[in-house]
């Protein structure tokens, strides 16, 4: 086996290892952070699941041999095309995310439930991983495997390749999150090959999953603390009869 080969056995072997701990994730309700059912009952599996991607996008490709080596980031004019599209994609999705927690989950809180995982130290435990998560997961990518395999298969076999995987990956989610990955796969490897480099998506990614799930975060937080003051306030009615 050449070079060529055991590079992609070892993307393979990454993947597949990750897509495998993602189900048993699933499988326990904790794959994500919150559905339509409200807050996952444990965020300590979220938060292993999240170290265990950190390890295998992160760590181990970073003492591998690769077949091309990407830049992170790259001196750019802020005055260039593909710089607009990215500010303009951030800007597009904090509007677009806010209004979406608020229309399809404004009804979860009520019906959920804060277990005790969900504690302060435990939720910056989870965005701080879940950052660094993002970061590797879009470097292993649009960085690593996007650039290994436009070496190996040329630049539309490596797009078409990279989009299977990523939406293969968001199938846990279901049907309409993973058909939403193939325009956003294929934005965000447009992107990266345009500007040379893995920041746009990294940006975009985390500008995406920040304000979605912190809008919802602070959903649940308004929703706590009204419960709180409606029980406060019903225990001073009865005290005062």
């Amino acid at each position: 086996m050449n070079n060529h080969g055991y590079t992609m056995l070892f993307y393979c072997i990454s993947y597949f290892l990750f897509f495998g701990i993602l189900l048993l994730s699933k499988e326990k309700n904790a794959n994500r952070l919150f559905d339509k059912n409200g807050l996952i009952s444990d965020l300590r599996i979220l938060i292993v699941l999240h170290i265990i991607g950190i390890i295998l996008f992160g760590i181990l490709p970073a003492f591998t041999k690769h077949l091309f080596s990407f830049a992170l980031y790259n001196s750019f004019d802020i005055k260039s095309l593909p710089t607009w599209i990215t500010a303009l994609l951030i800007i597009i999705v904090i509007i677009n995310t806010t209004r979406f927690v608020t229309k399809n989950y404004g009804d979860v809180a009520p019906r959920n439930s804060i277990t005790t995982s969900f504690n302060v130290l435990n939720i910056k435990t989870y965005l701080f991983a879940r950052i660094i998560f993002i970061c590797v997961y879009e470097s292993w990518f649009r960085g690593y495997l996007l650039n290994d395999c436009i070496i190996s298969f040329g630049a539309p076999v490596a797009i078409l390749l990279n989009i299977i995987f990523y939406t293969l990956l968001h199938l846990v989610n279901g049907k309409a999150e993973a058909l939403a990955c193939i325009p956003f796969g294929l934005i965000l490897c447009g992107l990266c090959l345009w500007q040379r480099s893995v920041w746009p998506a990294i940006v975009i990614h985390l500008t995406l999953t920040l304000s979605y799930e912190i809008s919802f975060l602070q959903q649940m937080k308004k929703y706590k603390t009204q419960r709180n003051e409606s029980f406060n306030n019903r225990g001073i009615r009865l005290y005062r009869k």
